[in-house]
């Protein structure tokens, strides 16, 4: 098999994993759990599947130009995926390096003719987009969830494609004369590409969809179910008193939905879950099985607990909603101590939806506690 054999097969493999990754990452991560990160992690792997599938048209087509320009492209998705982890964690996170890397990446690969200048930058820009590789590690080491095993794929793929960036620069520099020499270079880089987005699918649909670390709102319903479960379990053990299950809810969301129209919408519940989660105690457990309603697991005695509600329900009436919809944002809470059901977290979910229910029916903006 020929080199050129060899990357045609490695392109369309790029092509395929990119194009799943993507379909993944936006179905499974941004979608399900709408963020900045998500939406910049999206953004790299539509970049990734573009620019695979540029390179395998000017490979069928036989056009070094579309070839190297989709090449090009690819090289900018590294930074994209760094500027996610910035975004996770509340930093600045400048996107626009991912694509102007991208952009500037292509342009130099279709215009550099001679093959030695081309071999010079060719090398330049692998050893740029594994600087972002790099950034990437180092921002990974920020997040309260690096260690998880999920996590690790990237964390691994991104060391490797560091070293793999200096190898590269060091044996186009040690050995000059063959600069223009690309053929192992090009299939170490096809086979480094398809390697990263395997590994990036992997840890990225962790970050976006199952971990809870980097959120300001409410975590996934499954997680939580599983995590406020056994929290009550444990306190049903210990005999533990003053642990609690409510239920805060925007009133009347399906007005407010038709009002706001989609994209506001979202917007909307994601101010509203943030004012949630700011308002209770950190350790409090939140979690969001539809939008405009969450469920919030905590121990606080009821002096405590009583002015957390009366908190969250001014900060939500207090929201900045003019942008969102033109009419007054409230919302309803329901109440119930952990022992009214015996400390099983499903019948409590359900006594807390229906006080919510009531305090909706009596006019909203107010709470409705169920006696133990």
């Amino acid at each position: 098999m020929t080199p050129s054999d060899v990357l045609s097969n490695l392109g369309l493999a790029q092509a395929t994993v990119a194009t799943l990754g993507t379909i993944m990452i936006i179905g499974l991560g941004f979608l399900h759990r709408p963020s900045r990160s998500a939406l910049l992690w999206s953004l790299a792997f539509v970049l990734a599947m573009t620019s695979t599938w540029v390179s395998v048209t000017g490979a069928i087509l036989d056009d070094e130009t579309v070839r190297r320009a989709g090449l090009g492209l690819m090289l900018g998705a590294p930074a994209l995926i760094w500027s996610g982890f910035r975004a996770r964690r509340g930093k600045r996170s400048m996107p626009w390096i991912g694509a102007l890397q991208a952009v500037v990446t292509a342009a130099v690969f279709t215009s550099v003719a001679d093959l030695s200048a081309y071999g010079l930058a060719f090398r330049l820009a692998f050893v740029g987009a594994a600087v972002f590789a790099g950034l990437t590690l180092g921002e990974m080491r920020h997040a309260a969830d690096r260690l998880e095993r999920l996590a690790l794929p990237l964390a691994i793929v991104s060391a490797a494609f560091v070293a793999l960036g200096v190898a590269v620069l060091v044996s186009g520099l040690s050995s000059p004369a063959s600069i223009g020499d690309l053929s192992l270079p090009r299939i170490i880089n096809g086979l480094a590409m398809l390697v990263f987005l395997v590994c990036a699918t992997v840890s990225l649909l962790y970050f976006t969809s199952v971990s809870p670390s980097g959120q300001r709102a409410a975590s996934s319903w499954p997680h939580f179910v599983v995590t406020a479960s056994d929290r009550l379990r444990r306190a049903a053990r210990a005999r533990e008193e003053c642990w609690a299950v409510l239920t805060v809810r925007l009133d009347d969301p399906q007005q407010l939905r038709s009002a706001a129209g989609e994209n506001a919408w979202m917007r909307l519940v994601g101010d509203f879950e943030a004012v949630v989660a700011a308002t209770f105690p950190a350790e409090a457990d939140l979690g969001r099985e539809t939008r405009g309603r969450v469920v919030v697991v905590v121990s606080r005695p009821d002096s405590v607990l009583r002015e957390h509600v009366r908190t969250v329900l001014r900060r939500i009436t207090e929201m900045d909603s003019s942008s969102h919809v033109g009419v007054q944002v409230s919302a309803s809470v329901g109440w119930v101590p952990a022992e009214t059901a015996d400390f099983d977290l499903t019948a409590l979910v359900v006594e807390a939806d229906r006080a919510a229910a009531e305090a909706t029916r009596q006019g909203g903006d107010r709470w409705e506690r169920v006696r133990a």
